[in-house]
């Protein structure tokens, strides 16, 4: 955008205020180039998820390979707009002020990506759950409360072009951080929860639960804290850019903790917990037959089967048997092999 030359009496007009970029755009250059370190993490991840398992069902195939199209979707109109406000537009104040349609494009973007994994998480506990629906319906009711925001604060900002006319909107942006954090505490939460219910008593067995449980709280946590992050920062400073930078990270860190869930499996398994089945959405613990007093059998484990060795025997004996005919020195022996 060309700024407009207007005169008073023949003396140009000053610029209008341009925003500090320390806060704006140097904060979202920083988390662009983070997010493209995290885009080649998701990269590895999907490879390695290909070479590890290629036996995995279609849909498994597919669900990762939409995750880093759209992981490189985002990245792409990142680096798109760090190009137009710091390159194409460089020394013109005017374009700081409005929104390219790649910034605004981020929002959706990051809404998807936020759909697409928690409804991996929403299966995996369905599956955990045995086949309950009540933590599936509470975690659908808040992705559908995510994604129309996120719609709704995207059409929003190809309204209002302005990032200053945008600022009344916010509480839009609000609502997209917010159910994301609700959706990682809940899922988190009955996760560990149906964790806890399959313990044992086996020391070896509760090990791998702690395993898992601590894996669970880890992979909520490091998106919980990155959205919460952006959730106060678009509240205090809601005439920055800070907010959409930590929200560049937190996008990534949702697809690469999806790719971390899905390719562990391999690991999980080497430890020797053979009770947890690794389908195509990720582990399930098997369900545990009761006996007739009421206890739940404990999760086997099979040890492998022990090594035979067969060692095969043989037996050779010589016999001396003297010729028939002359005595004394002339006599020679026949010598008789047998074996067994």
């Amino acid at each position: 955008m060309e700024c407009p030359q207007l005169l008073t009496e023949g003396a140009p007009l000053p610029f209008p205020p341009v925003p500090s970029l320390q806060n704006t755009f140097g904060a979202f250059l920083i988390c662009t180039c983070l997010g493209c370190t995290l885009f080649g993490l998701t990269s590895h991840q999907t490879y390695r998820y290909f070479r590890l398992y290629p036996t995995d069902k279609r849909g498994m195939k597919l669900l990762i390979g939409l995750i880093l199209c759209l992981d490189m979707l985002h990245t792409i109109t990142n680096v798109h707009a760090c190009y137009h406000y710091l390159i194409t537009n460089y020394f013109n104040p005017c374009a700081l002020n409005e929104g390219v349609w790649s910034i605004r494009l981020g929002i959706v973007e990051g809404g998807v990506m936020i759909l697409v994994a928690h409804c991996f998480y929403a299966r995996r506990l369905y599956l955990l759950g045995g086949r309950s629906l009540i933590p599936v319906v509470v975690i659908g009711f808040l992705l559908l409360a995510e994604i129309g925001f996120s719609i709704t604060a995207t059409a929003e900002t190809f309204i209002q072009v302005v990032f200053s006319k945008f600022i009344p909107y916010m509480w839009q942006i609000w609502g997209v951080l917010l159910a994301a954090v609700c959706v990682d505490v809940v899922a988190t939460s009955v996760l560990t929860h149906y964790l806890r219910k399959s313990r044992t008593g086996f020391k070896k067995t509760d090990s791998m639960v702690d395993i898992l449980m601590v894996y669970a709280v880890n992979t909520g946590l490091s998106t919980s804290v990155l959205t919460i992050a952006a959730f106060i920062s678009s509240i205090l400073s809601r005439d920055t850019l800070i907010w959409a930078a930590i929200t560049i990270v937190a996008t990534k860190m949702y697809a690469n903790s999806l790719l971390a869930v899905v390719n562990s499996r391999r690991s999980i398994l080497d430890r020797g917990l053979e009770g947890f089945e690794t389908g195509s959405f990720g582990l399930k613990i098997v369900s545990a037959q009761r006996h007739s007093l009421g206890q739940i059998s404990p999760i086997q484990f099979q040890p492998p089967p022990s090594a035979v060795i067969d060692i095969k025997v043989t037996t050779e004996t010589f016999l001396d048997v003297p010729r028939g005919g002359t005595s004394g020195d002339d006599q020679g022996v026949d010598s008789a092999f047998c074996s067994t």
